[in-house]
């Protein structure tokens, strides 16, 4: 049962805003400085700023947020950035997405909001749907490649994003915006902000958004809260804050190649409710082909529901000493994916807990019957990070830790459906509604718990060595160790108890520098080794010959498939910006060498096909960013990046004959090849006019031709979608003011295009031809899109 309801949350938030806590604009890094002389216009685009920091980075200003649609998720608004390539499953943004920057997938990113880390603890995916209202994210940065000294951060071989929500305004208001569009598309959100009362203020918001899917039948249902305050007490800053997302949506198919071409570009989830066989006793009833066949759209679903708490203590101990403290606690509880599957009814004290009970009431246990079962994970996440900076002479010192430990509970529970496809309990949370094993214990697919520790300890120097030359030395160890406990299930290798230990750890170092040469001209380069650990699911299902006596496993064998080792990155960054009255921009070339990369492979010691160390990799490229400020109301942003990411080696893989039933093991052509979904060319144009009230933007995005697997024996063409955004500001009345009227339109051609499924940086298909082939899945471009949005303030 989940602890915490929408009620509760409320109930925090009241309680948060009286006793004058904050949310604090708080920088999930604090290195470096970025200059912004004004807002909206004076930002042209507000894709691109002055940026003193001695490394590659990107920064996306609340400016470029207030153009696009508001339930937009953060990987959409990160898609003209250099490095990046990203899209999302519709327009609106509602129903996720996916990230790569230079190749590296998000899973291999950290991703902070305000500070904390926000990356699934177990296998670190990043779910950006949940995560923020864009009415209230004043910036997303992007650290392209080499990650921060002091992030929170284990899974990170490829850098960091990171997410600031905008503080308390100093003026007491309350926004109101309302939004309707194509699809069904309606949102409302209602922010209030208390203004400034003495050493306090806080504000609360909350948002309701629905949009029917593209494709198919299905919606996506989301409804999202902020809340925070600040609080000033002499020398000492408090903080603190909460985000709230609870959604419900149907989940987008996906298609191979074959079947783009034969079943068409829109095909979907079935719309017909699978019928189960009637009962009949005594007689094996079998429904697992009504259930393997294409799955009805209301058994393929995406309930979630998490909320994220954050607070800060901020002491300045000296003039030139300062202390920071904070902490966070992360909760999430949902599941996904495709929930229609069959389980199969028995009965004997040979099988655990006598077997499964009658599903179908018909009296018997001889039945395979059709049923919603879901992949439940629940993560309660307590951290904090704390850290000392002080300045000396020519120095500015930082130093600090960070601890967390992550309880990740992953089952796979079932319920009964019925025939007018009623699902008896959706979010799997109601234990009397699911079906259980003879001696009363709930059939499980999957019973895990992996309790995470996370620790990190870092020291950096930022050294002024003259006016015009900076080096930043930094070194930081990190380390996780996962404690990995197996309770007997009804999975695959999961049929008695286990617990394994692992842990992982590295030390990290770094070297930044950068050097102006006048003030319109700077160079910088930079060296870092990052680290990614492997994911709990390496520690799964490693039960054989498990023997039952009496419902109970008696004798059986625990062998771990594989023993992956972290994988870690070293990045190289050099490159120049340069800024004159008129234009700004920066070049940036890269090169990073993978050592044991994690990747999907056939490991011929355990004879099995896992996520094994697949070997060495490289990333180079160039990255080029060009802005303007406002000319005669005109202004425009251009990114360009050219990516080589290819694996240094062949990969042993291996297949089971359809004849003999055997193993076959082969050795796949990889060395050389091109990484999938990594695009050799990308380029982004925005622009814009802006005059008094009126502002019109025009953006468009070129993705070259992606591979698909590993051998590169299958591919997707290049796409080019156009987006168009414009608002008019109303004038003021008695009683409003900051009126806006917003019209976005996206993929503004209505391009078809195709998207490779890529929601792990480790999990690709080898190939697609020939001896031990599979067909790579595919997402389909979103049509065009259309919404208006009136948003004003009283």
């Amino acid at each position: 049962m989940r602890p915490f309801t929408l009620n509760a949350i409320t109930l925090a938030l009241l309680a948060l805003t009286a006793h004058g806590q904050a949310l604090a604009q708080q920088a999930g890094t604090d290195i470096g400085k970025i200059t912004v002389t004004g807002e909206g216009d004076k930002l042209g685009t507000g894709l691109l700023v002055d940026e003193d920091t001695p490394k590659a980075k990107s920064t996306v200003t609340k400016a470029q947020l207030d153009k696009v649609r508001a339930s937009s998720n953060p990987f959409q608004a990160m898609s003209l950035m250099p490095g990046v390539n990203s899209y999302s499953y519709d327009a609106t943004g509602l129903f996720g997405g996916s990230l790569r920057v230079r190749g590296f997938n998000s899973d291999q990113m950290g991703f902070t909001i305000n500070g904390a880390p926000v990356n699934d603890s177990g296998n670190f995916a990043v779910y950006p749907q949940e995560y923020t209202d864009l009415e209230n994210t004043c910036e997303i940065s992007l650290t392209q490649g080499a990650s921060d000294t002091e992030a929170p951060h284990v899974g990170a071989s490829g850098g960091n994003v990171g997410i600031n929500s905008c503080g308390a305004n100093d003026k007491a208001r309350v926004r109101a915006s309302l939004s309707a569009g194509s699809l069904s598309y309606r949102r409302v959100f209602l922010r209030g902000d208390t203004g400034q009362i003495g050493d306090f203020k806080g504000f609360a918001s909350i948002s309701s958004s629905q949009v029917d899917k593209w494709k198919g039948e299905g919606k996506a249902d989301r409804t999202h809260i902020d809340a925070g305050a600040e609080f000033k007490l002499g020398d000492v800053k408090l903080n603190a804050g909460i985000l709230y997302n609870k959604a419900v949506n149907n989940n987008f198919r996906t298609l191979t190649l074959d079947q783009v071409g034969t079943l068409g570009y829109t095909a979907d989830f079935a719309t017909v409710v699978p019928q189960h066989l009637t009962p009949v006793a005594g007689t094996a009833q079998n429904e697992s082909t009504i259930a393997s066949g294409t799955a009805y759209y209301g058994y393929a679903l995406n309930p979630f529901e998490n909320y994220l708490l954050t607070a800060g203590a901020h002491v300045q101990l000296s003039p030139v000493t300062r202390l920071d403290v904070e902490p966070y606690f992360w909760y999430g509880y949902g599941t996904g994916g495709v929930q229609q599957t069959s389980v199969a009814e028995s009965s004997g004290s040979t099988r655990l807990g006598g077997g499964v009970k009658d599903i179908n009431g018909d009296g018997d246990t001889l039945d395979t019957i059709m049923v919603y079962r879901g992949s439940l994970t629940e993560t309660h996440r307590p951290g904090v990070t704390i850290k000392l900076s002080h300045s000396m002479d020519n120095h500015q010192l930082l130093g600090g830790v960070w601890m967390e430990r992550a309880n990740h509970r992953q089952t796979q529970p079932a319920t009964t459906v019925d025939n007018n496809g009623a699902i008896a309990t959706k979010w799997l949370d109601s234990d009397g509604a699911l079906l259980r094993r003879a001696d009363g214990t709930l059939y499980q697919g999957r019973d895990w718990k992996t309790v995470s520790t996370g620790q990190s300890a870092f020291l950096q120097d930022t050294i002024d060595v003259d006016s015009q030359w900076r080096v930043i030395p930094g070194v930081s160890w990190r380390s996780i160790k996962r404690e990995f406990t197996n309770t007997a299930n009804d999975g695959s290798g999961g049929g008695a108890d286990y617990v394994l230990t692992r842990r992982y750890s590295e030390v990290l170092p770094s070297l930044n520098t950068s050097f102006q040469f006048t003030p319109e001209v700077q160079a910088f380069a930079g060296i870092s080794k990052n680290l990614r650990a492997p994911s709990n699911f390496e520690l799964g299902n490693a039960v054989t010959s498990v023997v039952y006596v009496n419902g109970a496993p008696s004798t059986y064998v625990v062998q771990v498939r594989n023993s992956v080792k972290q994988e870690t990155a070293v990045n190289l960054d050099m490159g120049a910006r340069f800024k004159t009255p008129l234009v700004k921009g920066s070049v940036t070339g890269f090169y990073t060498r993978f050592t044991d990369r994690i990747g999907s492979g056939y490991d011929p010691v355990q004879a099995g096909k896992f996520d094994i160390n697949v070997g060495d990799s490289t990333m180079k490229g160039l990255e080029v960013e060009l802005g303007t400020v406002p000319y005669m109301g005109f202004s425009a942003y251009a990114s360009g990046t050219y990516t080589v990411s290819t694996l240094d080696n062949d990969l042993l893989n291996s297949y089971v004959d359809s004849v003999t039933k055997k193993v076959v093991s082969y050795t796949a052509a990889t060395s050389g090849k091109q990484f999938p979904d990594t695009p050799k060319g990308m380029a982004a144009l925005a622009l814009q006019w802006s005059d008094g009230p009126l502002m019109l933007n025009l953006s468009g995005k070129y993705t070259s031709r992606r591979y698909t697997t590993m051998t590169n024996d299958q591919s997707i063409g290049g796409y080019t979608t156009i987006d168009f955004n414009a608002a008019w500001q109303l004038p003021a009345t008695d009683w409003t003011r900051n009126t806006v009227l917003r019209l976005n339109v996206s993929n503004l051609t209505n391009k078809q295009y195709l998207l490779a499924n890529s929601g792990s940086g480790s999990s690709f298909t080898v190939n697609a031809t020939g001896a031990g082939s599979s067909q790579p899945s595919l997402y389909q471009g979103a049509p065009r899109f259309v919404s208006m949005s009136l948003q004003t303030d009283f």
